[in-house]
């Protein structure tokens, strides 16, 4: 009766774990079951009075069972609670499941032994036929075993590790005991075999403790000098947001292509593993700053491209149109606006770009023709700036440096008018130099700096002052204004 009792009671153990969800039971439920088993089975022998061979693989059984149950405890505390818990040490599923393993084939063998009287060595003597078999059939099988072995034992692939293999990017979630689990960059759960893995070239590109290079590789026209090209892509890669600070980037002449000189752009980053988001952001600032600077992406030239569509229209054209809508420049006379047009310059810049920076020189000022920019002041975003809004202008009349920091919120075109374009037009129509210094105070009244009742206060009234004397002055030195910021 008391095995009758004591199975019932490991049944209600297990109840219990299920109920309270104690995840310590939870994890003893297979060998909890099998005691219970083991107990009424020695319950139904004695009541039944068998006995012989039959009650002494009962009895077996039963110390077994119990024998497992005493390991699996054991293994708990030892891996769980003591060396993850206590301790800190991570240890591999598939370590702890091969000690396990050799620990439950010791204690069933030294029971067999001990209440059996079964040699071992005989019963693997006698059984090499079935064992050559078994090893045949579970060939495959042990040579993945062996290699996610051997993988857990270098301890190169641990939780957490990023990784390059077979054209998949992902991260390590675990080493089992037939495959190695990766977490894809599309949440992909990817299970290769351990074999494969044993196999194949890994490229690590580890945690985020270390910088490693992402390279990305553009073609540039054989007409542009490649110094020039390092000058116009070194400030596009400096200012990436997943770049790290040091190493500094790379611009390296890879190879003298068929129909272009090809760059590779090497940029150091704590996060390797988000190489599509690092390549798309270097490509779309780079081709913007290569168009900006006039310098040509070519197709290849194998390729005949005939393209039948009309004519893009001319920047000198599309640069006069934004000045012509713009409240500073709108009414001036027509050869006004097309002077000015002439010597200004169509620019774009790509998503996140710098049109200028806190601190630099004020060589130039900037209408928005199409799309939106921030304004930041040390680092924090102040305003928004749109269509037909105009930048930079007070810095550049006064010869002050730039106060803030403009950067292209999207895809961002504008128009330079630096100091020649003004010279020019100044020089040739002086009578402007008045005219835009009304504009200019009635800007500064719309921006709140020229109040009580558009009375200016004293600083304000050295502003116009200083902008006025900045407009004779370029009437007066042509085309040395742009010279004197320097």
């Amino acid at each position: 009766m008391v095995f009758g009792f004591l199975g019932v009671a490991v049944a209600g153990l297990i109840l219990l774990g299920r109920v309270v969800e104690w995840p310590f039971l939870r994890r003893l439920t297979g060998v909890l079951a099998l005691v219970a088993l083991a107990c009424w089975a020695e319950w139904g022998a004695v009541v039944f009075s068998v006995a012989g061979n039959f009650r002494r693989w009962i009895d077996a059984g039963v110390v077994v069972a119990v024998g497992l149950l005493i390991v699996r405890g054991a293994l708990i505390l030892l891996f769980e609670w003591l060396m993850e818990g206590r301790l800190g040490l991570g240890v591999p599923r598939l370590a702890r499941d091969v000690v396990g393993l050799v620990v439950y084939l010791l204690v069933v063998a030294g029971v067999l032994h001990a209440v059996l009287g079964v040699e071992i060595k005989g019963l693997l003597a006698t059984s090499a036929v079935v064992t050559v078999v078994i090893g045949l059939a579970l060939q495959e099988t042990l040579g993945t075993l062996l290699a996610g072995l051997t993988l857990t034992w270098e301890q190169q692939l641990q939780r957490g590790t990023w990784v390059e293999l077979e054209g998949k990017t992902g991260r390590v979630e675990e080493l089992g005991w037939r495959s190695l689990t990766l977490r894809t960059l599309l949440g992909e759960r990817l299970l290769i075999p351990n074999s494969t893995v044993s196999r194949s070239e890994i490229r690590v590109l580890g945690t985020g403790a270390r910088p490693a290079a992402v390279p990305v590789t553009l073609g540039v026209s054989y007409g542009v000098p490649p110094d020039r090209v390092k000058e116009v892509l070194a400030p596009v890669l400096a200012d990436l947001p997943m770049a790290a600070s040091r190493p500094a980037p790379q611009v390296l002449v890879r190879e003298l292509g068929e129909s272009a000189i090809l760059y590779e752009c090497r940029v150091w980053t704590l996060q390797p593993w988000r190489k599509p988001e690092i390549t798309d952001t270097v490509l779309t600032r780079a081709c913007a700053a290569l168009a900006r600077a006039g310098m040509e992406i070519p197709f290849p030239q194998r390729t005949i491209h005939v393209r039948r569509d009309r004519e893009p229209e001319d920047p000198g054209v599309l640069a006069r149109k934004a000045l012509a809508s713009s409240t500073l420049f709108a009414g001036l006379p027509d050869d006004a606006l097309d002077r000015l047009a002439a010597h200004s310059r169509w620019l774009r810049f790509a998503a996140g770009e710098a049109v200028i920076r806190e601190g630099e020189d004020s060589r130039a000022m900037y209408l928005i023709a199409h799309g939106t920019a921030s304004v930041l002041q040390n680092g924090k975003e102040l305003a928004h700036l749109g269509d037909g809004e105009l930048f930079g202008e007070i810095a550049f009349l006064t010869g002050q440096r730039r106060s803030a920091t403009i950067r292209a919120a999207g895809e961002l075109t504008i128009v330079e008018i630096d100091g020649v374009a003004l010279a020019a037009l100044l020089e040739r129509r002086p009578d402007l130099a008045e005219e835009l210094e009304r504009r200019m105070a009635m800007r500064l009244e719309d921006l709140g700096q020229a109040r009580m009742r558009g009375e200016s206060t004293e600083l304000e009234v050295g502003i116009l002052q200083q902008l006025g004397l900045r407009l004779r002055r370029l009437v007066s030195g042509g085309h040395d204004a742009g010279a004197s910021e320097s």
